[in-house]
């Protein structure tokens, strides 16, 4: 008889620390999952893709401004070549 009072007072004992462990124990530690929406990345790609356009259009005015134009020298010309390049 005195066997089964140790063994069942261990397991209360084993059963309140569980229950204290987890009661007292860290909290969630995941970070909050950030959905993106499919309208959310279309604007994301719409938006990389005007600033895209807008500096094809800022290359393509400079080259017109620089190069165009009769008489440059060698090294104008190189810079003007390279600049056609990045078109």
């Amino acid at each position: 008889m005195n066997t089964s009072i140790i063994i069942g007072s261990i397991a209360l004992v084993l059963a309140g620390l569980l229950a204290t462990g987890h009661a007292f124990g860290q909290e969630s530690t995941q970070p909050s999952v950030v959905r993106i929406t499919g309208q959310e990345k279309l604007e994301q790609r719409e938006a990389l893709r005007r600033a895209a356009v807008a500096e094809q259009q800022k290359r393509k005015g400079n080259f017109a401004r620089n190069c165009i134009r009769t008489g440059l020298t060698d090294v104008q010309l190189e810079a003007c070549r390279a600049a056609y390049r990045r078109l």
